[in-house]
């Protein structure tokens, strides 16, 4: 699996990977959860994995980085529980990225990094995630839409069918037709 097709919803627990793209400019997502598939509309707000950094005391680092170095030292990465506390959150990243900035990281930040690479681990690090994050480094990677592979019909709203008004049926707004006048007979 990609990262460029990995993303994040606000307000929707998890992340989802883009399926499809729909007519109508939406996309059709996957939770990486529970594998339920979901539309999501163009208007929605969305957040690319890869465009994801981390904080640091010297430069940002990308989240992919971020998750291989957590794969380095899984041990620890994989056993941080979902409702630990502030302290040990910012401990355990403490072990795996002792650089980070502890000011501008949050701890719902790191909770969700813990989450997320719980949900990714087994596609990082792999020939082809490098791959795919070194083009797009490099700014050698295409466009997101390019690379979603099937697309999907959206239904046309069904157009009903135009009334035909009879003379009785006018209303104030229309005007009525002017009666015809008799001709008057002149003798």
């Amino acid at each position: 699996m990609s990262f460029e097709k990995i993303i994040s919803i606000p307000g929707m627990s998890g992340l989802f990977k883009m399926v499809a793209q729909m007519r109508n400019g939406g996309f059709v997502v996957e939770s990486l959860l529970d594998g339920r598939r979901q539309p999501v509309s163009s208007t929605q707000r969305i957040t690319m994995l890869k465009d994801i950094a981390v904080f640091t005391t010297d430069e940002d680092i990308p989240l992919y980085d971020v998750f291989k170095k957590m794969k380095e030292q899984d041990a620890i990465a994989s056993k941080v529980p979902a409702k630990a506390d502030t302290s040990e959150l910012k401990a355990s990243l403490k072990k795996i990225l002792p650089d980070f900035d502890d000011e501008r990281v949050h701890a719902s930040d790191i909770r969700k990094m813990f989450l997320w690479y719980n949900l990714v681990k087994e596609d990082v690090g792999t020939e082809d995630s490098d791959a795919a994050m070194k083009t797009e480094i490099d700014g050698e990677a295409s466009e997101v839409n390019a690379n979603i592979n099937e697309e999907v019909a959206v239904e046309e709203p069904v157009k009903k069918k135009a009334v035909k008004k009879k003379k009785d049926d006018v209303t104030d707004e229309e005007e009525a037709p002017a009666p015809k006048k008799k001709a008057a007979k002149t003798a």
